[in-house]
């Protein structure tokens, strides 16, 4: 069974009656999500909304969120992770018909731009500027192949970008995995293993290195506290503008490179 541990931080400028939170989960296979909490005199019983904003939790005055909280989420994790589940990024054009193929991939992460072009099968060698598409290729297999050349490009440049800014901080990472991830931008295990998406190329170069350096406080840090942030914070001092921006980043993603195979 999962378990729930929350972080706590109150609004500025709230008077207290708001407090955003983070909830890392253990026991199982791990991750986080945040919320905001809001306390209302007139509340009898508490409720649990996820709606476009995220989760919201709206509690009674008495209601204590250092000792109440993680309690009331881990009895209503299963449907609260359903909920969030259902506002993941899915593709801007679902449902309007397939999405069609570039004809030009741009990776804002390392400045670049490739020209998509269809070759006769046995001529696929990638030329400098150029993804080469066999001829014949179905849509789904040549998205497939599409999506393959991004990972394979990530995994050239992805894990020496990270090791370099982990030499910076005087940290040593265990091992390097990129993957195309559904959910999460990177994580860090406690053996120091870090694992990046390889649609970190479609963000700019600044929030690939937020990304990076998130995943690298965990080396320290395992969590999502106050100490972790700050350490954060020391390394990435636009950190909370960062973080916003990852939080519309899933829906700029194009949508060949999201949509499910």
């Amino acid at each position: 069974m999962e378990t729930v541990r929350c972080f706590l931080d109150p609004v500025r400028g709230d008077r207290g009656s708001a407090v955003r939170f983070t909830a890392d989960l253990s026991g199982g296979p791990g991750g986080s999500f945040s919320g905001t909490l809001h306390r209302a005199p007139r509340r009898r019983t508490v409720r649990l909304i996820v709606d476009e904003r995220g989760l919201t939790v709206l509690v009674p005055r008495l209601f204590r969120p250092e000792r109440d909280l993680e309690g009331l989420l881990e009895r209503n994790l299963d449907w609260i992770l359903r909920g969030l589940s259902r506002l993941l990024p899915r593709p801007r054009d679902a449902g309007r018909g397939p999405v069609a193929l570039p004809g030009v991939v741009r990776l804002p992460a390392l400045s670049e731009e490739w020209r998509v072009e269809v070759v006769e099968a046995g001529c696929a060698s990638a030329s400098e500027g150029v993804i080469p598409l066999a001829s014949g290729l179905g849509r789904t297999e040549a998205l497939r192949a599409l999506r393959e050349w991004v990972r394979l490009r990530a995994r050239q440049t992805l894990p020496p970008m990270l090791l370099e800014l982990a030499a910076e901080q005087g940290l040593v990472v265990a091992r390097v995995l990129v993957k195309e991830m559904r959910s999460r931008w990177g994580s860090c295990s406690v053996r120091h293993n870090v694992n990046l998406n390889s649609r970190l190329l479609f963000l700019s170069p600044d929030l690939v290195r937020h990304v990076m350096l998130h995943e690298l406080c965990h080396m320290a840090e395992m969590n999502h506290s106050p100490a972790f942030y700050a350490r954060l914070r020391s390394m990435d001092p636009e950190t909370d503008r960062h973080r916003q921006e990852l939080r519309s980043a899933w829906s700029r993603l194009p949508p060949w490179a999201s949509e499910p195979l």
